[in-house]
């Protein structure tokens, strides 16, 4: 997607063609900040996205039963 409609539409027709963008080089992480940065630049505020439960942790351990010990 980061290198456009035309690249990404092209895979589905060549799934070779995504090898190049397979590497850590375009890991993508910063596609996860477009939606703030929409956000902000829409409402002149940041955008607080508190949750309830932290992703990067498994806090939630009743949402993902089989992880339980």
């Amino acid at each position: 997607m980061a290198a456009g409609q035309a690249v990404w539409e092209s895979v589905f027709f060549g799934v070779d063609k995504f090898a190049p963008y397979t590497s850590t080089e375009y890991d993508g992480e910063w596609l996860l900040y477009v939606p703030d940065k929409a956000y902000e630049l829409t409402t002149g505020e940041e955008w607080d996205r508190s949750t309830r439960y932290c992703f990067e942790t498994l806090s939630n351990r009743d949402g993902w039963p089989h992880l339980q010990n």
